[in-house]
């Protein structure tokens, strides 16, 4: 009592006054924000799902569909090493060269975009941060993974992109993997070139006078 007196003449609050210190938790802005936090959020022992039903069970389905693209992706790069793409198509022998590099990066760069997404799913659906409007994205972002692959391996070939030339299945499939996972320095990449091929836009070299 003795204190709280003290403090009171002080014109600083009684202890019983004072609001708990509370430890200041970032909550996360995105779901890329505070990866190696295990809570998501949660208080201890809060482990019921938040999503409804009806959720539920577009999660389920997406995950399944995650799923399969991965297991398609392995089935392609597999069915390139043992050849079976190329005696399907009746290819020669410079013809099957040619499709197994790419079904290389094919396969590669949609198992990268399949990596990348799952990342990305359970880490949306843990944090609450899993919606309907981003199904699309969702769905199509491994194709455009694959797309980018081909179209990246075509341009190392062609010499448009400057790298030491992949001449072995690993490298083909490192090269389509890492153009699969990082799809948008990807993109960012076939617009420098795009510039140097069909130079700056108007629109471009005003922003860069600015």
């Amino acid at each position: 009592m003795a204190d709280e007196d003290s403090r009171q003449q002080k014109g600083e609050e009684p202890q019983s006054r004072r609001a708990p210190i509370v430890p200041q938790i970032d909550s996360p802005s995105s779901p890329n924000v505070g990866a190696g936090d295990p809570t998501d959020g949660r208080e201890p022992f809060d482990w019921r799902t938040h999503y409804p039903a009806e959720a539920l069970k577009e999660i389920r389905w997406e995950r399944v569909y995650l799923f399969l693209l991965l297991f398609f992706s392995y089935f392609v790069i597999i069915a390139s090493w043992k050849g079976w793409v190329c005696c399907l198509l009746f290819t020669s022998p410079a013809e099957a060269a040619t499709l197994k590099k790419y079904s290389y990066y094919g396969g590669s760069g949609m198992l990268g975009g399949v990596a990348f997404g799952i990342k990305y799913f359970y880490r949306v659906v843990a944090r609450g941060y899993w919606h309907q409007d981003r199904k699309t994205w969702r769905l199509m972002s491994p194709f455009l993974a694959t797309t980018l692959a081909l179209v990246v391996g075509a341009l190392i070939d062609s010499g448009l992109i400057t790298t030491r030339g992949p001449s072995s299945g690993p490298a083909f499939l490192s090269i389509g993997f890492l153009v699969g996972y990082f799809a948008d320095q990807a993109i960012a990449k076939m617009g420098e070139i795009a510039i140097v091929l069909f130079g700056a836009s108007a629109t471009t070299k005003a922003d860069s006078r600015k």
